[in-house]
C-alpha cells in the first residue's frame, strides 16, 4: 500500500506556521499559511479542551468538594510571611 503525503507551494514571503495538537491520545502537528486560520485553530482547540476540563468535575459533588478543599486548607501549614525588600 502507498501513502501518499500531502504537499503545497508557498510563496517566500507567506509564513509556515506549525502548531502542535493532540488527537486520539497522539500529538500531531497541523500547518497553515495564513495567521488568521492559526488563530482560529487555536481557539477552537483552546474552547475544546477547556469544555473536557469542565467536564471532568461534572460527576463530583459540590459539597463534598468544598469539604475536601476545607480539610486541605485546614491540615496545610500558612506560608510564612514574606519580607519586604
Amino acid at each position: 500500500m502507498t501513502h501518499t503525503q500531502p504537499s503545497f507551494t508557498l510563496f517566500e514571503n507567506q509564513p509556515l506556521i506549525g502548531i502542535p495538537f493532540e488527537e486520539n491520545g497522539k500529538e500531531v502537528v497541523q500547518y497553515f499559511s495564513e495567521e488568521a486560520q492559526a488563530d482560529k485553530a487555536v481557539s477552537e482547540d483552546a474552547t475544546q479542551v477547556a469544555l473536557r476540563l469542565a467536564g471532568v468535575w461534572g460527576d463530583l459533588s459540590w459539597e463534598e468538594m468544598e469539604q475536601a478543599l476545607e480539610k486541605i486548607r485546614h491540615e496545610s501549614k500558612p506560608t510564612a510571611p514574606i519580607d519586604d525588600l
